[in-house]
């Protein structure tokens, strides 16, 4: 019991001197609060698609995108995928993706061209074809943004 006396004695007195002390001194003033920063805005909308008239296998997409500046590289991808109206054993797809280091992200609006190749057979004029663009970013919260339309393969 005596020992216990003691030490709860003991701890009082050393609380009481080091918290004076430690009060007195706060320290250098850390300045004011940083204000916190808001996740980096990311959009993307898909623009005019034509299929390119001297070769019928590739598809020219217009994306423009907004993307905040941010430490993380971004990718930019498009795909296009086409059902044959008249044999629907037959699809014509493809997909684009840009090199990290030429997606531009400052906060700006960007527009870019990007040409998708069939990987199966020529895109069909006349014929609707799904398009889905995405602005990736994996360090981001959300970690995408996209883009898809239904729209009708033109030659240009």
């Amino acid at each position: 019991m005596q020992r216990w006396i003691i030490a709860t004695a003991l701890t009082s007195v050393l609380s009481g001197l080091t918290a004076p002390a430690l009060a007195a001194d706060p320290g250098p003033d850390p300045g004011p609060a940083p204000e916190t920063a808001s996740a980096p805005v990311t959009a993307i909308a898909l623009g005019e698609v034509r299929i390119d008239p001297r070769v019928p296998g590739r598809v020219r997409v217009n994306v423009g995108y907004l993307c905040g500046v941010a430490g993380e590289s971004r990718s930019l991808t498009v795909s296009v995928e086409q059902r044959d109206p008249e044999d629907s054993s037959s699809v014509a797809f493809g997909s684009s993706r840009t090199a990290e280091a030429d997606v531009i992200c400052d906060g700006a609006q960007q527009t870019r061209q990007l040409i998708v190749q069939s990987k199966t057979v020529n895109w069909i004029p006349g014929a609707d074809a799904v398009l889905i663009a995405t602005v990736a970013n994996l360090g981001a919260t959300p970690p995408a943004s996209s883009d898809a339309q239904r729209v009708l393969l033109t030659v240009s």
